[in-house]
């Protein structure tokens, strides 16, 4: 008996400090409403996917149900002012963002993409914005990349982008757009 509870025991411990598989892996979210495949070598830290690189792909999600009609009829280029806030708040950019139309999940989106540095005297890197609405919510996908990892994780990225599925959403943990914290600390 005292056997069979050790390897039970033994079983459990294993299962919980086993570590993500190394292959490819879809990652669902139902409640938050998205599904996509994590390539090999990249793990899920909460909302963010996180490569062996160190470089990072947040999922935000935020309801439009009561936001300004205004902003909401502007999308996705009322966002742009926030997605300067946060580029600004955490690293330097002297360039304005490149922008194109793109498509995540069957559905229209932006992308928008800084020219970025941590110190203004680090090597450049990227950090990329993709926005998308799926009805209520707003989907804000941000990439940013460690100097020299943007090609290759990059490649990476963009893959989970097109294996990118929406979902109906069952009860979003989605919060309102707030303003980008203040630079004064």
């Amino acid at each position: 008996m005292r056997a069979a509870v050790a390897a039970i025991v033994l079983a459990s411990l294993a299962a919980g400090c086993a570590s993500e598989p190394p292959g490819p892996r879809t990652v669902e979210d139902r409640e938050r409403g998205y599904r996509f495949v994590l390539p090999a070598g990249w793990r899920m830290i909460g909302y963010d996917a996180r490569s062996d690189g160190k470089s990072l792909l947040t999922i935000d999600v935020h309801s439009l149900v009561g936001a300004d009609p205004s902003f909401v009829a502007g999308l996705p280029r009322t966002i742009l002012p926030q997605l300067e806030g946060w580029t600004l708040y955490y690293f330097v950019s002297d360039e304005p963002p490149v922008t194109r139309e793109t498509e995540i999940g069957g559905r229209p989106a932006f992308e928008a993409v800084y020219r970025i540095r941590v110190r203004p005297a680090d090597p450049p890197s990227l950090a990329e914005y993709w926005v998308v609405r799926n009805d209520n919510l707003l989907y804000i996908l941000r990439a940013t990349y460690p100097p020299g990892l943007a090609e290759a994780d990059g490649e990476a990225v963009r893959e989970i982008l097109a294996s990118w599925r929406f979902l109906e959403a069952t009860s979003p943990a989605a919060r309102p757009l707030q303003p980008p914290p203040s630079r004064d600390r």
